[in-house]
């Protein structure tokens, strides 16, 4: 009966409507939850504030439990309270500030599917020329296709396509491309939700529908679960020379523990090759 209610009303109301319900239950449980969650435990390095707890994020698909997915599972203390930056937005954050010179040095930084947070964070640097781009959203620069990047070879000093590939259908042709706008030697930030479980990336061209896709995928909108060897081997194959290490490796423990990180989420430290020299083959 629950389900025959459901379809009739999908039918019958107006999605803005039943997508109004989402954003009423959120109104009223915004200033509750904001003030029980203050603390010093945690902080934002967005926004500031300092918190004893955080919002819990994620999914609990069982494929996502049977493979070990990290990047997508179900994570205690994820969402900032105040102004909702989750876990990945802040272990970019963090991966940008220690390990790349985006915020001293003059350089050209192309950033797909932008995090809001960071993105306002990138915009107030002087020294860099920030270009956001997105296949769906209306507020970036450049509307792109991924596949088919509309910028000339070698434009970008530094790249960050943070949870993209695992939407991209020919995730190759986007690694590729990707390579070929990044400068020869710059760094690129390619961060995916990676199945520690597995070997080799689970793909199946036939899982068309949400639940094919959550079955297998553990999101409706994934078209691939990957496996931590084969993603790196796509990416050496498209000219990247990819340094594998984890959030605290990467990071630092203090690091990981004062906001809130994800300890061992694979962190994928990629830096361009010449593109005229194949990986491995001698100068």
């Amino acid at each position: 009966m629950t389900s025959r209610l459901r379809t009739w009303a999908k039918r019958v109301i107006p999605e803005k409507y039943r997508l109004a319900r989402y954003e009423w239950n959120e109104a009223l449980r915004y200033y509750p939850e904001l003030v029980l969650s203050l603390g010093t435990r945690f902080e934002c390095p967005f926004c500031g504030w300092h918190f004893r707890r955080l919002r819990s994020a994620g999914f609990e698909y069982p494929v996502l439990t049977e493979k070990q997915v990290v990047g997508g599972s179900w994570h205690l203390d994820d969402v900032c309270p105040r102004c909702m930056a989750n876990a990945r937005e802040r272990l970019v954050y963090f991966y940008l500030k220690q390990n790349t010179p985006v915020f001293k040095e003059r350089l050209r930084l192309l950033h797909i599917a932008p995090e809001p947070h960071l993105e306002r964070v990138l915009r107030q640097l002087p020294q860099i020329l920030y270009i956001t781009g997105d296949l769906a959203a209306r507020s970036v620069d450049v509307r792109v296709d991924i596949m088919f990047l509309p910028f000339p070879d070698e434009s970008f000093d530094l790249i960050i396509c943070n949870h993209v590939l695992e939407h991209v259908f020919d995730d190759r042709v986007g690694m590729s491309e990707l390579r070929r706008v990044l400068r020869t030697d710059r760094p690129a930030l390619l961060q995916v939700p990676i199945a520690r479980a597995i070997e080799e990336t689970v793909e199946d061209p036939t899982a068309s529908t949400d639940a094919d896709r959550i079955r297998l995928f553990g999101q409706r909108d994934h078209v691939r679960l990957y496996a931590a060897g084969d993603y790196i081997e796509r990416l050496e194959r498209a000219g990247f020379c990819v340094q594998l290490s984890n959030a605290k490796d990467c990071l630092g423990e203090g690091t990981v523990r004062r906001y809130a990180l994800i300890r061992e989420e694979p962190v994928f430290c990629c830096r361009s090759t010449p593109r005229h020299m194949p990986r491995g083959e001698p100068s």
